[in-house]
């Protein structure tokens, strides 16, 4: 599989890196997925399910969001934001990758994956620009959380006009991800939560590119666009002919442990999205394509796709 990376100048200014690992010239595209990843990681961390999708013959692009990866400035960058809205401007940054993929690939087929913070912004964003796409897959997608997001976007507001919105805050980190990392007690790491296979644990906690502390704006700006998308207009505005594959662990706690997972499917279906797609891995937590099952995962995700992109030949 041959990987080509990239960079690109988004709306600002700013230089979003991005991946591009492509299907053999002499093999026929079947679509192009693009990913968006979630708060705290990076692109590169999807090589292997985009080497299971290039197999199936799908192109994949995936861009590190700004303050994220290979598109912080330096080490000292990653976390660091001093713009205005974080989660507008991952937006407009996944946008221009959109248009990449297009001119690059003008009659093929686009699907967007987000995960966890990806598949917020991914929810939006189809909103806008739903049409664009054949398919959206949702991976550790959450409801807004009324008790602990409106606790966490009250005290990033109060802690942002006494300290500064581009600061850290210890507190208000401690504040999520303890919360997550609680429901496994006996913890083995301060990153039990995301998954259940050790061995992907420890890797990412020993990921370079890994952020820990982010500026106090990046979870006010979060939380705001996660309780924008959970109201009626997001799902009245999504394109009812999209199908959508909605997947995560029922231990999940981002995502309420199946309760704030449901409540988003639902939604899609109360508010008239025709073909949506449930699946809740027992046992599971936060990133399923990185659980002790995700062979079966990745099995699942490709039968789901490969029918709903069949459908339209």
């Amino acid at each position: 599989m041959k990987c080509y990376n990239s960079t690109y100048t988004s709306f600002d200014g700013e230089e979003i890196f991005y991946y591009n690992w492509k299907v053999k010239e002499d093999e026929e595209i079947r679509g192009i997925v693009q990913i968006s990843h979630g708060v705290g990681e990076h692109a590169g961390r999807y090589k292997w399910i985009a080497k299971k999708l290039v197999k199936q013959g799908y192109e994949v692009y995936a861009n590190d969001h700004r303050i994220h990866g290979k598109s912080a400035k330096s080490h000292d960058h990653l976390g660091f934001y001093d713009g205005e809205d974080y989660f507008a401007d991952a937006i407009l940054d996944m946008r221009k990758l959109t248009e990449i993929i297009k001119n690059e690939h003008p009659n093929e087929k686009i699907i967007l994956l987000g995960h966890s913070m990806g598949s917020l912004l991914s929810r939006d964003y189809i909103t806008e620009y739903g049409k664009d796409f054949e398919a959206l897959i949702l991976s550790g997608t959450a409801n807004f959380m009324k008790g602990l997001g409106s606790f966490g976007m009250l005290s990033a507001k109060f802690l942002s006009k006494l300290n500064g919105k581009h600061r850290s805050n210890e507190l208000l980190k401690n504040l999520f991800f303890n919360q997550f990392n609680k429901k496994f007690k006996p913890n083995r790491t301060k990153v039990d939560w995301i998954s259940s296979d050790e061995k992907q644990v420890d890797k990412f906690e020993a990921d370079p590119l890994r952020i820990e502390d982010f500026s106090l704006s990046v979870f006010l700006d979060i939380l705001k666009g996660s309780k924008k998308i959970s109201r009626p207009e997001t799902f009245e505005n999504t394109p009812k002919q999209l199908p959508i594959y909605i997947f995560s662990g029922d231990k999940d706690p981002v995502g309420e442990m199946g309760k704030g997972v449901k409540k988003v499917a639902k939604n899609y279906k109360k508010y008239g999205v025709q073909d949506v797609t449930l699946k809740l891995y027992k046992g599971g937590r936060h990133e399923m394509l990185n659980e002790v099952n995700k062979k079966e995962v990745q099995e699942d995700l490709l039968n789901w796709l490969n029918a709903r992109i069949e459908a339209k030949n």
